[in-house]
């Protein structure tokens, strides 16, 4: 099944917008991993941006090879994630695949250890909802994984820095939400207290290292709290949380609390929650206020101390614009393949006497998509009756005078869900055979014939399908559909950033 999305051949992820919300740092000369890293795509970002070694390892030869058709500049090794390529790595991406490990920390660790002090893991993550320290089973259309609670998050990231920094894009399917987590090495700590004699330096190291039970008191978490009002407020501050807050919006939240003139209150909510003693706060404030919070908590009788460091900066997240994807939407299609690089052409043929009886889907392969392997192609995909039909079918594949005949062998758990979400079945064809099939064919090169895929049911034999093999020229030109698919998702993120 084609996973990764490029111009001219549809995939099933949503790619250029998972590559905006990930938020990648600058790849400028950067080493770059991707562990699980499918036909390239983000790979070949990495090369886009100027990174100075991109290596990518997935567990399908066939991936590996379309990538390396794709992007012949990157290192791709077909292996699994126990044998990680020796780094260290600036950046690692490791993306919604965390849940098919045996041992999910375990991996965690190992991944880190492959990245530099000062680099980052961009994890994607789903996270089950709960309030223990424990991985929740979770029943999918194709399978049941196990997935971990916030807490267990936590848990599994105590010895890292790390920070959920928004949403990921949510799949067809996905029964849960995804995130993304950047996971940074945790480095030692340095408390600069740099101020002239007579300022209090002393007293501050004092009272701030000498102490073990100080609250930290987080923003978020306040907000959190006001949403489900749990913590008491005005009715301004309780509308503005109310229609802005997610994990995401943050910054959206205190910006207007501020540009409402409201932060005296908010000040107050903090005092109450941190109570009359030594305390840190973790919250976002907009720079040309601080200095006003500062004071504000002065004539309530606390000694504000604003820590600042130098590289602040470069350790948030980074504000990657949709633009940046949105350019390399238009380098990738127009970067020359391979001269070797072959593909195919998919034109679906349902004769329209058909249409009401019989309903199809051809999962793989899609229009122009890479053959690797000796022009072997994998057909795959899902049939059945939209009538009282229930005779068995089979895939009859043809090209010339050879002709194939196949059964269905494939249970599609996830057809049956969505098609049939009732279990209201036409025909008792859906619960006595397996709907999905899924074999490998190898084109005839010498042939001009196409090969037809049909479906085969007693004496009938209905086309579905024919597939051609094509040769690359050394030009990937974008459609016309493809770039105003690209201009809409342009625009759409520019009005949601």
């Amino acid at each position: 099944m084609q996973y990764q999305t490029f111009p001219g051949v549809k995939g099933g992820s949503k790619s250029l917008d998972k590559l905006a919300a990930l938020r990648l740092p600058d790849l400028h000369q950067k080493r770059f991993l991707d562990v699980g890293c499918n036909e390239g795509f983000f790979c070949g970002y990495a090369l886009f941006e100027g990174a100075n070694s991109v290596t990518g390892i997935d567990q399908s030869q066939e991936a590996i090879g379309r990538a390396a058709l794709r992007f012949p500049e990157g290192q791709f090794l077909c292996q699994s994630w126990q044998t990680l390529p020796e780094g260290p790595f600036d950046v690692i991406t490791f993306l919604s695949a965390l849940h098919y490990a045996d041992d999910q920390e375990a991996l965690i660790h190992q991944i880190m250890q492959q990245l530099d002090p000062q680099g980052v893991l961009v994890l994607e993550i789903s996270i089950a909802p709960g309030s223990q320290d424990a991985f929740v089973p979770v029943k999918r259309a194709i399978d049941e994984r196990l997935f971990p609670t916030r807490i267990k998050l936590g848990s599994m990231l105590k010895d890292y820095a790390w920070k959920v920094v928004g949403h990921s894009v949510k799949q067809a399917g996905d029964p849960l939400q995804r995130y993304v987590v950047h996971v940074r090495k945790c480095r030692p700590y340095a408390y600069l207290l740099m101020d002239k004699p007579g300022t209090g330096k002393s007293t501050i190291a004092r009272r701030l290292f000498e102490q073990t039970d100080m609250v930290t008191l987080s923003g978020d978490q306040c907000y959190y709290r006001i949403k489900q009002q749990k913590i008491a407020c005005s009715p301004e501050i309780q509308a503005i949380v109310d229609e802005l807050y997610t994990s995401a919006t943050i910054d959206k939240v205190t910006k207007k609390i501020f540009e409402q003139g409201l932060h005296q209150e908010l000040v107050a909510i903090w005092k109450e929650q941190a109570g009359f003693a030594d305390f840190a706060l973790d919250s976002f404030v907009p720079e040309s206020s601080r200095a006003d919070i500062a004071q504000a908590f002065f004539n309530s009788g606390y000694f504000p101390v604003e820590l600042q460091w130098p590289q602040a900066h470069a350790l948030g997240v980074p504000s990657r614009t949709p633009e940046r994807a949105a350019a390399y939407a238009k380098y990738l299609a127009k970067t020359s393949l391979s001269e070797q690089a072959k593909c195919v052409r998919v034109t679906r043929q349902l004769p329209e006497k058909w249409r009401d009886r019989l309903c199809f889907h051809l999962d793989s392969p899609v229009n122009n998509q890479l053959i690797v392997e000796d022009n072997t192609v994998r057909f795959s995909g899902w049939a059945g009756w939209l009538d009282e039909t229930d005779r068995e079918l089979q895939l009859v594949v043809s090209q010339g005078t050879k002709r194939e005949a196949f059964n269905f062998s494939r249970e599609r758990k996830d057809v049956l869900a969505t098609l049939f979400p009732d279990q209201n079945y036409p025909s008792p064809y859906w619960q006595q055979s397996p709907c999905g099939f899924s074999v490998r064919y190898t084109l005839d090169e010498q042939s001009d014939e196409p090969v037809q895929l049909s479906l085969q049911a007693d004496n009938h034999c209905v086309p579905i399908a024919t597939i051609q093999l094509t040769v690359s020229r050394g030009e990937q030109a974008m459609s016309d559909s493809y770039q105003q698919r690209a201009k809409r998702w342009l625009k759409r993120c520019l009005t949601q950033s």
